[in-house]
């Protein structure tokens, strides 16, 4: 009988450790309600919980890999709750990483986002808010990151990494302060993909591999600026028989018209009665193939890794600079607003050592990248900057980051946000127009809730006003301002 007895204890302890690491697989908020408190225990992954991630007594050995995909959307991703399969080998990345699902880029398109990056500085803080800058009331320069304002690429390259930038050019190119410092840099074929980017860093990467190295890779793929490879949209999405083609000709020609729809302080870009929802639903199937694309060309990049046998001794981020719209807002493209479709981004860091998909929800930025990158390796970067380390969330310990972001774009627009907890505003410079958002009743921020709720509205919008003191911005400049937009992209 005791025996008997042994083996029923022992089944079901085997059962609840099965479902224990079936349930562990599954990220906490999408768990079956009902779990018992006495299985709960088990579905904690208490490896990761005692996870520090420094690696500083490795920091001699291990290399540095930051991978960007440009115009990717957070929700497009697997890991981020999108269930077509579009990202299979992102997805297989972050179960070994740590994901931070509450990524926010402090800028909505590629420039200004990857600057801030780059320096873990607010968009007006480092300049680099546009193409060109005004020098004059009639004259416009080419914009370039101040010599003064340090990058943590600099630091990488004094701390004796060598470093090599592999780019599709436009948005991230030298000329703007990007190359500074690398031995290598990439930037030659405007909106470029990673069927273009990748090959060379991969060559570089065998003749360079036995050095301490920092590698940066990027590709336009999801972009709309980058065509389809091997493929006519038409042809492969069948069900859509409205008038657009999903070429990059037709997607410059929406967002130009979009932006033309700007023409006082206040208004928004806007393409209604010219993109219907089957259009905005065609144009985002566009998109969904394009993500489908580059996921394959990262994934493919991510194997020549392990391959070389680069992959465990490299830190490697892969992140994305800003989203796309397809009419959530009334708008093709990205840039005019600050909407979550185009600052919630994908974000995820694998540390070698720590191989289990660690799932962080708290709101951070993704100016945060290099400073926790940085810290995690015992490294010195640049002083003064906006940025923080997550380290201390990776070790289980709160963190309230302020969450802003900014747009420029082009001089179209001139707005600025704030996110506390799920109420997110929105201040228009140009105007003073305000627009506050509850995230948890309203993900896609269709209601201005700011008549309802005044009193958030004006503590949101003071709080606003005082960082903007903090990044040198004085609103009064840009109150009524008719400035001549920038007709470049």
């Amino acid at each position: 009988m005791k025996n008997l007895r042994l083996i029923a204890v022992l089944v079901v302890a085997a059962n609840l450790a099965v479902v224990a690491f079936l349930l562990l697989k599954t990220p906490a908020d999408t768990r079956p309600a009902g779990v018992s408190e006495a299985i709960a225990p088990l579905l904690e992954d208490t490896t990761q919980a005692r996870a520090t991630y420094e690696l500083g007594d490795q920091k001699e050995k291990l290399n540095l890999i930051v991978i960007s995909m440009d115009a990717l959307r957070y929700d497009r991703s697997g890991f981020g709750g999108n269930p077509d399969g579009l990202t299979p080998n992102l997805d297989a990345f972050m179960e070994e990483a740590a994901v931070f699902h509450d990524a926010a880029a402090v800028a909505s398109w590629t420039l200004p986002s990857h600057m801030s990056i780059w320096t873990a500085r607010w968009p007006s803080i480092h300049g680099v808010t546009n193409k060109l800058k005004l020098l004059s009331q009639d004259q416009m320069v080419p914009t370039t990151l101040s010599p003064g304002i340090e990058t943590f690429p600099d630091h990488l390259v004094r701390a004796g990494f060598t470093s090599a930038g592999f780019t599709g050019g436009a948005g991230v190119q030298a000329m703007y302060g990007f190359g500074r410092g690398f031995e290598t840099w990439l930037d030659d074929k405007p909106f470029a993909g990673f069927d273009y980017s990748a090959p060379p860093a991969l060559e570089w990467l065998k003749a360079n591999s036995s050095k301490r190295f920092f590698l940066f890779l990027h590709g336009y793929d999801a972009h709309g600026q980058h065509d389809l490879t091997g493929l006519r949209p038409r042809d492969v999405i069948t069900d859509y028989h409205g008038n657009l083609d999903g070429s990059i000709e037709e997607q410059a020609r929406l967002r130009e018209e979009g932006l033309a729809s700007i023409k006082n302080p206040g208004d928004t870009a806007d393409l209604s009665g010219k993109v219907s929802a089957d259009d905005a639903a065609f144009l985002k199937k566009v998109y969904d193939l394009k993500v489908k694309q580059a996921d394959e060309r990262v994934g493919a990049f991510l194997t020549q890794l392990k391959a070389m046998g680069i992959y465990d001794r490299s830190v490697i981020a892969i992140v994305s600079d800003h989203g796309d719209e397809f009419m959530e807002h009334g708008y093709v493209d990205h840039g005019p607003t600050l909407c979550q479709h185009q600052l919630h981004v994908v974000m995820g860091i694998r540390f070698p050592g720590f191989t289990r998909r660690n799932d962080i929800k708290t709101p951070v930025r993704l100016f945060d990248l290099f400073p926790t990158l940085f810290d995690a390796l015992g490294l010195t970067g640049p002083s003064g900057v906006d940025g923080q380390s997550l380290m201390p969330i990776l070790r289980g310990e709160k963190l309230d980051l302020p969450m802003y972001a900014e747009s420029d774009y082009r001089l179209f627009v001139h707005l600025r946000s704030i996110r506390q907890g799920k109420k997110k505003l929105v201040l228009d410079l140009s105007d003073g127009g305000r627009r506050l958002y509850d995230l948890a009743s309203d993900p896609e921020e269709a209601r201005d809730g700011s008549s309802a709720d005044p009193r958030a509205t004006y503590e949101m919008e003071q709080a606003v006003r005082r960082w903007l003191e903090t990044t040198r911005t004085n609103p009064q400049d840009y109150l009524g301002l008719k400035q001549e937009p920038i007709k470049i992209f």
